[in-house]
C-alpha cells in the first residue's frame, strides 16, 4: 500500500504543478490582454476626452457671435479679433476687395481705430445665426467722432462664416453716403 500512496502523493504533486504551470500560463495571457485593453482604454479615452474638449469649444454660432460682440462692447475689440478670426480670414467692406489675411485685416482695424477721435456709443440692434452652416449675422452701430472731427452714426450689417470656431470670412453692408 506504501507504494499506491507514494504514486498517488507523486501524481497528485505532477497535478498540482501542471495546475500551477497551466495557471501561471493563463496568468501571463490574462495579463498581456489586460494590458492591450488598458491601451485600448488610454486611447479610447483620449479620444473621447478630446471630443469632448472639442464639443466645449466648438459652442453654437449664436453663442460665438454673442460672446465676440460682448468684448466688442467692452472695448476689447483687438483682444476679439485675435480671439475668434481665422488666420486665414478675408474681410470686405460692401462690394469693395477683399482683405485676405489675419495680419492685413488686423492692420486694417488698427488704422480704423486710430482715426477714432471719440466714441460716443455703440450697440446691437439684432443677432442671428444659421447654426446648420455655421454663419451669423449681426446689425450694429456706433456713434464716433473721426480724428478730423466729424462726428458719424454708423449702421451696418455683418455677416460672419465660421470654421472650427473661428471667423473666416465677414462680409459687411453699411449705407457709405
Amino acid at each position: 500500500m506504501s507504494d499506491f500512496v507514494k504514486k498517488m502523493a507523486d501524481s497528485a504533486k505532477e497535478l498540482a504543478e501542471t495546475i500551477t504551470d497551466k495557471a501561471e500560463d493563463a496568468f501571463d495571457v490574462l495579463s498581456d490582454k489586460a494590458e492591450d485593453a488598458l491601451e485600448v482604454v488610454k486611447e479610447r479615452g483620449s479620444d473621447l476626452k478630446e471630443r469632448a474638449a472639442a464639443s466645449l469649444r466648438e459652442t453654437p454660432a449664436l453663442d460665438r457671435i454673442k460672446a465676440m460682440y460682448g468684448m466688442i462692447g467692452e472695448g476689447k475689440m483687438m483682444e476679439a479679433f485675435e480671439e475668434y478670426y481665422d488666420d486665414d480670414v478675408v474681410m470686405q467692406e460692401n462690394a469693395h476687395e477683399p482683405r485676405r489675411g489675419k495680419d492685413a485685416n488686423r492692420e486694417f482695424e488698427k488704422e480704423w481705430m486710430g482715426g477714432i477721435k471719440e466714441m460716443h456709443g455703440g450697440g446691437v440692434g439684432a443677432i442671428a445665426s444659421n447654426e446648420a452652416d455655421d454663419v451669423t449675422m449681426v446689425e450694429s452701430w456706433a456713434d464716433v467722432t473721426f480724428a478730423d472731427g466729424t462726428r458719424k452714426k454708423i449702421e451696418e450689417v455683418a455677416v460672419q462664416h465660421w470654421k472650427d470656431g473661428k471667423v473666416i470670412r465677414e462680409r459687411f453692408y453699411y449705407n457709405e453716403a
